[in-house]
């Protein structure tokens, strides 16, 4: 039996696509731009992207350019000034899905690129922080996902008596299932999510699932 599951938020546990966006647009109305083009916002949103490369993208700024991370700051602020939080939603099923992992005698931690500030508001809003042992963000320092450092420094050395062959990676976009690749562990992905479907079935993650409920039902099958 799966014994630890590392899970996403944006799009797997929450539905934040309205809050991103509307805050993206907010962000661009703060300095005085015009709000980029909406398939464009939804095409960065479901690539999973951290939101100094949703940014770099829409303005064409280089991968150095210290705007990048002046326009994600400014995003930030007005996202955790309770914007973001007014729209977002908990996916329907993931407090029983949460109840039922654990009573599966699975662990549960949050792993995601949202920033940490944000993450820890949004489940202790909805009740649910309870039910995760670690909740890891986007924060100085930190190494994102698809890349496997936070599951090498942080994770496993928390979780030593939890084989990688014993742990899933669930998420809703091709960077969860890279990531799941990268560290080792099976991808479940959820398709209810805002991940471009096209992208994430050519990496033929191992499950998926139509509901957040549905992740117990496999965690309890065999590892």
């Amino acid at each position: 039996m799966f014994k630890l599951a590392i899970i996403d938020f944006d799009g797997t546990i929450c539905s934040t696509h309205g809050a991103v966006r509307h805050v993206i647009d907010l962000t661009f109305a703060s300095f005085d731009r015009p709000a980029p083009d909406a398939a464009a916002v939804d095409s960065a949103i479901g690539s999973g992207a951290v939101v100094s490369e949703v940014f770099g993208g829409l303005l064409g700024l280089e991968p150095t350019d210290p705007q990048r991370e002046a326009w994600a700051t400014r995003y930030r602020e007005i996202y955790n000034d309770g914007e973001g939080l007014a729209r977002t939603e908990l996916f329907p099923g993931v407090r029983e899905g949460l109840e039922s992992l654990a009573a599966a005698g699975c662990r549960s931690i949050v792993l995601s690129n949202k920033g940490r500030a944000a993450l820890g508001q949004a489940l202790a809003h909805f009740g649910i922080d309870g039910h995760f042992e670690m909740v890891i963000g986007d924060a100085p320092g930190f190494v994102r996902k698809p890349r496997p450092e936070s599951y090498r420094e942080l994770i496993a050395p928390r979780f030593a008596g939890v084989r990688a062959d014993q742990t899933f990676m669930f998420g809703d976009t091709a960077t969860d299932i890279l990531y799941a690749r990268n560290i080792g562990v099976p991808a479940f992905w959820a398709r209810y999510g805002f991940g471009d479907a096209e992208t994430c079935q050519a990496l033929k993650p191992e499950r998926t699932l139509d509901a957040f409920s549905e992740a117990a039902d496999f965690a309890a099958m065999e590892a």
